[in-house]
């Protein structure tokens, strides 16, 4: 596969001072921010265009053809699937996108950390910090749709602490699969796979009390309760959807999954960084 080139290609100019891990991030950021949108006339809109396109497609689907009723909210007047399916599609983005992304992220740097040291966990980092910060602009839409339908309380400040967990636990994961994916590059078609299955074992097409407790022989109910994000997504909805706080258990799951994931992530990642470091 092609070495990827222009921007990400190579390390970032950088004042002394800047020559941290941090200084690193930020940097690794910048330029994924500047080059994600770059040469396009509508820029930064595609951040918004996408997962809203998303969510007219599926709420045409499951909202008008298949008539899926969206849960009563707080107020009682903004019961629209869309905004049930928007709520829960913030977080899964966020969680795609880092996992896809960082394997890409790790093959923007390859060539440069064959010939200089600098830790390359740093630019899987900076991606996931440009991710969130486009993912900001689709929460920030949510909350103005919300706000305008007066259903919005202080609780939505919960919906940043979601998104934060759930990037930690994406980057757990993304820390492992561009490890893994430098020499065995059917990882990210894996991925892929894996991925399109997995959105649909998370409540957010749907409503939890529509699954079967078993069927096929499977304990469907429970499989779906125990996945990592179902803890981390329910937090999010209580936070903007529902306008409840938090359930400490579930604060606590995906606590538990986002910092246990993201500490053996990363430290996989940076026994073997350096082992790959003449990986073709």
């Amino acid at each position: 596969m092609a070495v990827q080139r222009g921007p990400s290609a190579r390390l970032p100019r950088l004042s002394p001072a800047a020559r941290t891990g941090a200084g690193l991030v930020r940097s690794f950021a910048e330029r994924e921010t500047k080059a994600l949108y770059k040469r396009n006339l509508l820029g930064w809109l595609w951040s918004l265009l996408k997962p809203l396109t998303t969510v007219a497609v599926y709420s045409l689907v499951f909202g008008v053809i298949y008539r899926a009723a969206a849960p009563v909210t707080a107020n009682g007047q903004a019961e629209v699937f869309a905004l049930y399916l928007f709520s829960g599609l913030v977080v899964w983005n966020i969680f795609y996108a880092i996992v896809n992304g960082a394997m890409r992220w790790m093959e923007g740097v390859s060539e440069l950390r064959k010939k200089i040291y600098f830790p390359t966990e740093t630019a899987i980092i900076g991606g996931a910090v440009a991710t969130l910060l486009q993912s900001s602009l689709e929460a920030l839409v949510l909350v103005v749709i919300m706000a305008a339908l007066a259903n919005v309380s202080w609780t939505v400040l919960f919906l940043p602490v979601a998104m934060l967990l759930v990037a930690m636990f994406a980057l757990g994961l993304g820390f492992a699969a561009s490890i893994v994916n430098v020499r065995y590059r059917d990882i990210q078609h894996l991925t892929a796979i894996v991925l399109s299955v997995a959105f649909f074992m998370v409540p957010i097409v749907y409503t939890p009390d529509i699954v079967p407790a078993r069927a096929y022989g499977l304990p469907v109910a429970r499989i779906v309760e125990l996945n990592p994000l179902n803890s981390v997504i329910a937090v999010a909805r209580d936070a903007v959807y529902f306008l409840e706080m938090p359930d400490p258990a579930d604060l606590a799951v995906a606590a538990a999954w986002a910092f246990g994931a993201f500490a053996i992530g990363l430290a996989f990642f940076r026994r073997r960084s350096m082992a790959i470091s003449e990986e073709p």
